[in-house]
């Protein structure tokens, strides 16, 4: 399959901020999106809800689930047979605590670094030769983050986003590696011409937060829109798109 539209592949696309993302990158009707998902029901669940409401785009379901490696290289290959290349990927998928309510501590640290970090590292090596393949002026690789990630944050006494009043050390420390990935890929594959930048939405109302939040995740999704889409590498390099849709020089 052909397509002169940029070809944007969202993880965890189907809920929460990847959907209102999708759902903000659809209704420009300047993209072409495959939305990740879990399972096919739950990608086309979301497709489906994208078309009722009103956005009539390229929208195309694939299965990604970041806990495994054969789930990614199975993505990879579809999208390699389906599209040829990818010109923009937007690692959105995150958990912050275990689905298992009665989980140790060890393995609560380990089922979040698995999706959160470990399933980021692998999304990005494995279709990182398909951002190569791509002609696309702008090959961008977006990664979710969160101002709990920042060292410095969390030991300021004002933030609101403090250890103080935030303790939540599982989290922080999956988004702080991230970062630290984010920083090397950046310098790295800048040399590619490939940007790979951070995006942090805030405290949205989703499902991930339990409902709880400051913003919606409409809003939350405008800084992972435009990390996608807005500004230019040497604009956006170290930097942190933040939640209030601004850049931020990103320090630890």
């Amino acid at each position: 399959m052909t397509t002169t539209k940029p070809l944007i592949l969202i993880t965890g696309a189907n809920q929460g901020l990847g959907f209102a993302t999708a759902q903000q990158l659809a209704s420009t009707g300047k993209y072409n999106l495959l939305i990740g998902a879990r399972s096919q029901e739950k990608a086309e669940g979301a497709i489906k809800q994208l078309h009722e409401s009103s956005i009539d785009s390229s929208l195309t379901p694939i299965v990604i689930d970041l806990d495994h490696d054969e789930s990614i290289t199975a993505a990879a290959k579809f999208v390699e047979e389906s599209f040829g290349s990818l010109d923009i990927l937007i690692n959105n998928a995150g958990i912050n605590r275990s689905s298992d309510p009665n989980a140790t501590l060890r393995e609560t640290y380990r089922a979040v670094f698995e999706t959160n970090v470990f399933g980021v590292a692998v999304m990005t090596a494995t279709f990182l030769p398909l951002l190569r393949a791509s002609k696309y002026y702008d090959r961008r690789i977006v990664n979710v983050t969160s101002g709990l990630g920042q060292i410095g944050i969390a030991y300021s006494p004002t933030s609101e986003y403090s250890a103080k009043i935030w303790e939540l050390p599982v989290y922080r420390s999956s988004k702080s590696a991230i970062n630290m990935i984010n920083a090397v890929d950046a310098v790295s594959l800048g040399k590619e011409n490939i940007l790979s930048v951070l995006a942090a939405p805030g405290f949205c109302r989703t499902n991930f937060g339990g409902g709880n939040g400051v913003k919606s995740a409409e809003e939350g999704a405008q800084p992972i829109v435009r990390a996608a889409t807005e500004g230019t590498p040497k604009e956006l390099f170290a930097k942190l798109v933040d939640d209030e849709n601004t850049l931020v020089e990103f320090g630890w």
